[in-house]
């Protein structure tokens, strides 16, 4: 079939098609037309004059959203060859009328309410006005075909209707079967007159309902082209995605007032735009995008160097797998083309595509593994490149002067890069340590370029800082979002930490996003920060809360000359918290049940570690260092008859560890813990709380190992299947090793302990004396 209008051309293309791109450039030469019309969100109409600019270097997206809800926001990517992209390009050279011709995206963003959506529903069931598919198909009220073939049909192509097609082709997967077709081929201009009839033909048998969002679609695609025959253009090319195509071309057998009243019953969103840069890994289709393809890399060399595209991509596979040190010859790039291009004839192809190579690269390159086809794909299938958007592009000023930030940082490597990298700042270095304030700024900013790697060697105590970096392009909306707060980072993350800090209701909060604040080097926030912590502490009376507080307090004071960080403020602080959660300890931890144990196990340990931290640098109390303080309560907490064993264990063991118990108290200690006159219960909880962290202390300590051995040897074995749950969690904590040496100790018998023992008297027996002793004994007894 042909337009209705001998002005108009309508060329159907796959999004991201590189075939369709190369044949639609062709038609242009030869038909020169003088208007283009393009599938695309008309809202971004001005940004269309950026695509000569030869600094906007694709993959690009267009970025829409609604300034009022950022959370309404859509991204329209474009490649170097996606048809779209040289479409525009080819206009803006020739001079050509350009636009777009999409549902606006204010319209789009309008339908997410209820409301409009079910005005759109009710219009469309209560007109006969616009039946959106060739009038002389038969449809029922639903507007579905009373066909049970044609539903079998929608059933088996779930959603897809090229699957249809595909399958007809001796095709499993719609999107192979287009590639091979279309995009690898280099096909004649011709080839979009075959896809009109072709698209024609399917939406003709298969006269299915399309969504509520697809008909505005088509209506505004159908104003748009009567307002460009109004005009006066005389050589319109309509550039659209395929399954549009039919109802574009026979657009006069729609009622202009139809489509116009389906488009009144939504009223439009405002909404703004610019260009964000982009990457290939956002535009495949493993990123979750709908219109994606399966390799962009690919198609960028077929788009690019279609001669010997099979030859050049296993030359950058042998290329690419010597530079990883992997064996990589030029008999294997042959070999692999061979098998390759093998492949393809025994499929009945006439071009191999990436199937085809995918299997030859892991068969000849890899011997069958897995992991060298992981490189593979990363750079070659899916491809690590990212576009660039020129700063003369009108964007928010918050996003200029983070790419100041970045560049001054010397950061612009790892901001160019789609990789996840790993970077370490040696803070003594000034640009490091700029570095690190502008990430911390970013977090704080809901910006997560760079995540903290906890648990490294150096988190603490060092001048180096390791991070983890990964630029997302999708970061471009919460740039936008965060411009709320102030046109430059500094300005924002301070804005949004005072909102923030007003906000917080708890006092762990607040130390830290203190902790935070000072990270990033956020001055102005820092007194008034200070100020209310010093005003909550003071308010909070639950000392379970104080002692979450502690920690990031202690981290700043301790760490803060890292980060040329002023913490005497928050040394203040510290020294009011400290004394006030050593006199509530005692009674919090008194008659808790397992839960609030649990709970109380954690803080304190916690407690203890950041005191540990602090050493004997902090300010005194009461002529006595916070060490000794906390200490003290923990000698009186041990002592108390109505704490639970864990914490009592806990607590032992942690004044053991610091020398104030010896082996002996300690001992003494234990053995009343597990005395016959102990619930057994609670005897076992103290265990478990006086091994926490390590058994080495029972392997080292044979007095201790005796006094927990004869308990064990005591308990009924009734009530030791009671106790083994809690015993053998204790025990599962200790290393293989520990508990191995263990198990050797439990092993042995009387006269291996025997020839340990020291003999400090010499063997005697004297029956005689023995049977009087006997004697005596028994009239005890």
């Amino acid at each position: 079939m042909t337009p209705l209008d001998a002005r108009l051309k309508i060329f159907g293309i796959r999004h991201h098609g590189p075939g369709s791109a190369k044949s639609l450039v062709r038609a242009f030469v030869d038909w020169q037309p003088d208007c283009v019309l393009i599938e695309g969100p008309p809202d971004a109409d001005s940004l269309i004059k950026y695509v000569s600019n030869e600094g906007l270097k694709p993959p690009v997206a267009l970025l829409i959203y609604n300034p009022k809800d950022l959370g309404q926001a859509s991204y329209f990517p474009f490649a170097e060859f996606s048809p779209e992209w040289q479409a525009m390009k080819w206009a803006l050279k020739q001079g050509s009328n350009v636009a777009f011709m999409d549902l606006p995206m204010g319209l789009n963003f309008a339908l997410d309410n209820r409301n409009s959506a079910q005005q759109l529903i009710d219009f469309q069931q209560n007109t006969d006005e616009n039946k959106g598919e060739i009038e002389d198909t038969e449809e029922n009220t639903e507007g579905v075909v009373e066909t049970t073939t044609l539903e079998k049909i929608e059933q088996k192509i779930e959603g897809d209707p090229l699957a249809y097609l595909a399958q007809l082709a001796g095709y499993s997967d719609s999107e192979r079967w287009w590639e091979m077709t279309f995009e690898q081929n280099d096909n004649p201009t011709e080839i979009f007159d075959t896809i009109l009839e072709m698209m024609s033909a399917l939406r003709h048998h298969l006269n299915r309902r399309e969504s509520d969002e697809t008909i505005l679609r088509e209506a505004n695609m159908r104003q748009i082209m009567r307002k460009a025959l109004k005009d006066g253009f005389q050589k319109i090319a309509v550039v659209c995605g395929a399954w549009h195509s039919p109802v574009l071309a026979d657009f006069s057998t729609f009622k202009e007032k139809s489509d116009e009243g389906i488009l009144k019953i939504v009223k439009k969103l405002p909404t703004e735009a610019t260009w964000v840069p982009w990457s290939y890994e956002r535009i495949s289709r493993d990123s979750g995008y709908g219109a994606g393809v399966l390799s962009p890399a690919w198609y960028d060399l077929l788009f690019g160097k279609r001669s010997n595209a099979t030859v050049r991509w296993m030359t950058k596979v042998a290329r690419l797998l010597r530079k990883e040190d992997l064996n990589a010859s030029s008999a294997h790039a042959i070999e692999a083309v061979r098998l390759a291009e093998t492949l393809a004839i025994l499929r009945g192809r006439s071009i191999a595509g990436m199937d085809e190579l995918a299997e030859a690269a892991q068969g000849i390159f890899c011997d069958g593994n897995e992991a060298p086809m992981k490189v593979i794909r990363e750079k070659l299938i899916i491809g690590d490149v990212i576009g660039r958007v020129p700063p003369e592009i009108p964007q928010v000023p918050l996003q200029k002067d983070l790419e100041s930030s970045i560049k001054t940082a010397r950061l612009s490597k790892e901001y160019s890069t789609t990789e996840g990298v790993t970077k370490e700042l040696d803070l003594r270095k000034d640009t490091n340590l700029l570095a690190s304030h502008l990430l911390h700024r970013l977090v704080l900013l809901n910006i997560p370029w760079g995540k903290p790697m906890k648990g490294s060697q150096y988190r603490l105590g060092t001048f180096r800082e390791p991070w983890k970096l990964h630029w997302k392009p999708d970061f471009a909306i919460r740039i936008i979002d965060a411009a709320q707060w102030g046109s430059t980072v500094l300005e924002a993350v301070t804005n949004l930490v005072k909102k923030e800090s007003a906000a917080v209701k708890t006092l762990p909060e607040l130390t830290e996003l203190l902790e935070k604040a000072l990270n990033a080097d956020l001055k102005n926030n820092i007194p008034d920060l200070v100020q209310r912590l010093k005003e909550m502490s003071a308010m909070t009376e639950d000392v379970l809360i104080l002692m979450d507080a502690l920690p990031p307090l202690v981290s700043i004071v301790k760490y803060g000359n890292v980060r040329g960080t002023d913490a005497k403020a928050v040394q203040q602080v510290i020294g009011e918290l400290i004394p006030r959660i050593c006199i509530g300890l005692p009674s919090a931890c008194a008659n808790t049940d397992d839960d609030a144990t649990a709970l109380i196990f954690n803080k304190l340990q916690n407690t203890n570690k950041s005191i540990n931290l602090l050493g004997e640098q902090t300010i005194a109390v009461q002529e006595n260092s916070f060490g000794s303080v906390w200490l003290k309560a923990l000698r009186q907490i041990s002592g108390m008859a109505n704490v639970h064993g864990t914490l009592s264990g806990l607590c032992v063991r942690i004044l053991f560890d610091k020398n104030i118990f010896n082996i002996s108290e300690t001992a003494v200690q234990m053995q009343f813990a597990l005395s016959r006159g102990s619930e057994p219960l609670r005897a076992a909880a103290w265990v478990e709380g006086f091994l926490n962290g390590s058994g080495l202390l029972l392997i080292h300590q044979a007095a201790l190992w005796e006094i927990l051995d004869t308990w064990v040897e005591g308990i009924e074995m009734e009530r030791l299947k009671e106790l083994l749950p809690v015993l053998r969690r204790t025990f599962s904590k200790f290393s293989p090793s520990e508990r191995q040496k263990m198990m050797g100790l439990a092993q042995r018998n009387v006269s291996e302990i025997e020839a340990e023992t020291p003999q400090y008297f010499a063997p005697f027996y004297d029956e005689n004396l023995s049977k009087k002793v006997l004697a005596t004994l028994q009239s005890f007894l």
